[in-house]
């Protein structure tokens, strides 16, 4: 039985550990939240989704110190908290660990090779939407088949080896799980999604449904979709196109449109530093690299920038002003 790690174990922590326990993995879910850990360690995590309610059982960690080394190490914290993720979980990582992420954005893999080998780097996206509902509970669904795609800085042999291994354990678990050799083109896929929404739900304060259907939010999209694939094709990515991707959004966006995007979360509800620099921020930051003007993208990047630095002098309608 393979052990797995899961370096940030909210709402999509938790879930793709669940899957993997299911599929047989040794699953330890690090994570400070306390109450969620020992709800967890006690009872197992309650999984939600949209046609079953199941306890899985798991261990959980408050840190990576004592957990003992893994076979994988997932990195599923905010990208904001990478560093730290990383630093924190040496303790968890030999020299035959692989360590991977399936976070949010874009340079995911680039910032883990700053601390370990790329051989032992498989990184990938989910398509998955997920939540906490109470410490040791959480809904979660997959929006697509396969639910989840992986891939390896390094295609060797050894590698496919242990991605493959990685993706059966979750696929038995029932998140369908793909290993590829063409990861980039599905993490910026994937990465496009959010660049496109997250931002303007969390500006503009709406669901996903309800700014899809508004017409100028449809412009807007077109113009950051294009600025994307044009970066995304300057850096080898050939198969990210403004016409596959708009043939693709109604499949992608299926059953979303209830659902408040993940960066809508931290700036309406939760007053936290964003995923920004790692979304339309990293296209900013390629397309200065390259020399490709991203006017649209880095507008949203600013704008979102300045929210999150002045949550505390944001305007509150009070009972006077009523």
């Amino acid at each position: 039985m393979r052990k797995v790690a899961l370096i940030g174990a909210g709402a999509m922590g938790c879930v793709l550990g669940a899957h993997l326990a299911k599929g047989g993995a040794d699953v330890t879910l690090v994570d400070p939240y306390k109450e969620h850990m020992d709800k967890i360690a006690k009872d197992g995590l309650i999984l939600n989704s949209a046609d079953n309610r199941e306890t899985v059982k798991m261990k959980t960690a408050y840190t990576a110190d004592d957990i003992g080394v893994m076979d994988y190490v997932v990195l599923l914290t905010k990208t904001t908290y990478s560093d730290a993720g990383l630093q924190g979980a040496k303790n968890a990582i030999g020299e035959n660990t692989y360590i991977g992420t399936f976070q949010n954005g874009l340079g995911n893999p680039e910032k883990i090779a700053e601390y370990y080998p790329k051989e032992r780097i498989f990184y990938g996206c989910l398509n998955l939407t997920s939540r906490i509902i109470a410490p040791g509970e959480i809904l979660g669904n997959c929006f697509a088949d396969p639910a989840i795609y992986t891939g390896s800085v390094v295609r060797g042999e050894e590698q496919r080896k242990v991605g493959e291994a990685f993706a059966e354990a979750l696929t038995k678990g029932g998140a369908s799980c793909k290993y590829t050799d063409e990861i980039d083109t599905y993490v910026w896929q994937k990465a496009l999604l959010n660049i496109m929404g997250n931002a303007t739900s969390g500006i503009v304060r709406l669901r996903g449904g309800d700014i899809l259907s508004a017409d100028e939010y449809q412009r807007l999209s077109f113009m950051i979709v294009e600025e994307v694939c044009t970066v995304a094709k300057a850096k080898g990515v050939q198969n990210v196109t403004v016409e596959k991707f708009f043939e693709a959004l109604p499949a992608m966006t299926a059953g979303l449109s209830h659902h408040w995007a993940s960066m809508a979360q931290d700036i309406l509800f939760a007053k936290r530093q964003t995923e920004i620099k790692t979304l339309n921020g990293a296209i900013v930051t390629f397309g200065r690299e390259l020399g490709i003007p991203t006017p649209v993208n880095d507008t949203l990047y600013c704008i979102v920038r300045v929210i999150e630095e002045h949550y505390d002098q944001q305007y509150q309608e009070s009972k006077d002003e009523k």
